[in-house]
């Protein structure tokens, strides 16, 4: 029975020589301090526009707060240059009548490329 438990003291021995092995070489402090995300003191409300388009193309883009028209457009490079002037609002993308699915991804790909935040407008059933 002695002899049993003199290898269990052992490896207890080498367990606890293993942890005080770490514990001098692993760093305890940690030396970069990263700020955890919160409310900014700059929050600033983002605008909101709708920029609305048909199958061929035809198109405006409206502010949603104040109903102003901000452009309208005939044609796909006049939407993408209307779109692409309004960099500090955010897009809602709606399109109308019998606008295509690749109608809006190619408008996800110009405001992509433009940098701009774009999503799709939620159609109403």
């Amino acid at each position: 029975m002695k002899r049993s438990s003199g290898h269990l003291l052992r490896f207890i021995d080498l367990g606890l020589l293993l942890l005080l092995a770490f514990l001098s070489v692993a760093e305890l402090n940690p030396t970069l301090q990263v700020q955890l995300p919160g409310k900014s003191s700059t929050s600033r409300e983002t605008a909101v526009a709708r920029a609305v388009f048909d199958h061929d193309w035809n198109g405006s883009v409206k502010r949603l707060d104040n109903s102003q028209i901000l452009c309208q457009a005939s044609g796909i490079a006049a939407l993408k240059a209307c779109m692409a002037k309004q960099t500090h609002i955010r897009l809602l993308l709606a399109p109308v009548k019998a606008a295509t699915v690749q109608q809006i991804v190619t408008l996800l790909d110009a405001c992509v490329v433009a940098g701009l935040q774009c999503v799709i407008e939620a159609t109403p059933e």
